[in-house]
């Protein structure tokens, strides 16, 4: 998702190499994908200030498709505008939220409108006259009026590569799923993680998109194992659930930039 001014397409360019293609929605890079218009596709998957990109992980869990390797990608934000135009000359910022949310303290001492946008990609289309975009780096007829702007210098984005095929071997898993509605049914799904001596790396619920509220789990693990020995434990976590979808063993590597 996003051009060539775009962190993801910073990150597939690590992870895949070769000719890329740039959507302008997450559903729109999974359906590529999944019709085999691309032979794979990278999405951000989270953020370490503001935590996971929601939509992705939803539209992961309907989708055909599966992680097969995530990149960990410095994040450096630029304020970026019009050649010509400064500072004093800005009448609003606009760029996808999660970018918005990682430079509140700069953002907070301009005291300017912010509008969020679909992307980052989105937000340099339309950085022009007194509007600028906080973004990864300037197109053509555009500059950098302030770099480095994010709240943390450490912060720094996931990024999955997805493929049709399941892989093996990796040494992370995530898995996704809707409980049971009984009592003891999440300790259960835990309880076979912890029986195997598995190190479970990170839980997330979010609320179920049918409004019934419920909850959908997401988790990720270390495992060293078989894939014989994985499927035995997704078995036995699934038994727990009323909807189960294995997401990807792979393994996380940190960017070389």
């Amino acid at each position: 998702m996003g051009d060539e001014s775009s962190y993801s397409h910073a990150a597939a360019q690590e992870l895949i190499g070769g000719e890329l293609v740039g959507y302008e929605s997450t559903s729109k890079v999974i359906a590529a994908a999944e019709s085999g218009e691309c032979e794979r596709a990278v999405l951000p998957v989270e953020n370490n200030v503001e935590g996971a990109v929601n939509e992705v992980y939803d539209a992961l869990f309907d989708s055909g498709l599966f992680i097969a390797k995530q990149l960990v990608l410095p994040v450096r934000h630029s304020l970026i505008a019009a050649d010509g135009v400064g500072l004093d000359g800005l009448s609003r910022i606009i760029s996808h939220p999660q970018a918005i949310a990682q430079c509140r303290s700069f953002l907070n001492g301009l005291e300017l409108p912010v509008e969020a946008v679909a992307s980052t990609s989105a937000a340099l289309e339309k950085a022009e006259g007194g509007t600028a975009a906080i973004a990864f780096k300037p197109k053509r007829g555009q500059h950098v009026i302030a770099s480095g702007i994010q709240d943390s210098a450490l912060n720094a984005t996931r990024f999955a590569l997805l493929t049709r095929e399941r892989g093996t071997g990796g040494g992370t898993v995530s898995v996704s799923f809707d409980l049971k509605n009984e009592s003891g049914a999440l300790l259960g799904a835990l309880q076979a993680i912890y029986d195997r001596a598995v190190n479970l790396t990170r839980i997330l619920s979010r609320p179920h998109r049918s409004g019934s509220g419920k909850y959908r789990f997401f988790a990720d693990f270390d495992f060293d194992k078989s894939d014989a020995e994985l499927d035995a434990l997704l078995a036995e976590v699934s038994a727990c659930c009323v909807a189960f979808r294995f997401l990807g063993r792979y393994d996380c590597v940190a960017s070389g930039k």
